[in-house]
């Protein structure tokens, strides 16, 4: 069976995400930069309004980057039913200053029936790792249809 969100992806590799469900997703301004079952990576530019005091990135949008990422890791798995992040355990090894520009690679490690479990791994500009992080899904009630916009609900029929 052809995965439709996949096919989409691919076709939209190299671009900036501008079409999301979720409104945090295009504040961000991330680029996809490879899609596959059950993984993704994006960059994302670091902005002035995405820093604290120090000029580096804050702690809560690094944060958001990596559950951003992972949701569409996620995503790509095609499944009937929303998940929801339950916890995101991340481990802040090093920042990214203003200009910057970081790359966000998560990985699916396991999917249950009732849960899910993502790893994710944050890189700065010389390919080192900056931020770590696993997060827990849980299954939701919410399908899947009722959460896409309109121009995307031609994929899954």
């Amino acid at each position: 069976m052809s995965n439709p969100i996949i096919e989409y992806l691919k076709n939209e590799i190299n671009k900036p995400i501008t079409k999301s469900i979720s409104p945090s997703s295009l504040w961000l301004k991330g680029t996809l930069l490879e899609v596959e079952k059950g993984y993704c990576s994006i960059s994302y530019k670091i902005r002035k309004e995405m820093t604290n005091p120090v000029g580096t990135i804050q702690g809560g949008v690094m944060a958001a980057l990596i559950d951003d990422t992972m949701g569409l890791a996620f995503y790509t798995l095609f499944q009937q039913q929303m998940f929801t992040t339950t916890n995101l355990n991340v481990n802040f090894l090093f920042g990214a200053k203003e200009g910057e520009t970081v790359v966000v690679k998560a990985q699916v490690v396991r999917i249950g029936k009732k849960i899910a479990n993502i790893e994710c791994k944050v890189y700065n500009e010389k390919d080192d790792i900056i931020t770590t992080s696993t997060s827990n899904l849980v299954v939701t009630s919410i399908k899947v249809l009722a959460t896409l916009p309109e121009d995307k609900e031609s994929l899954l029929n």
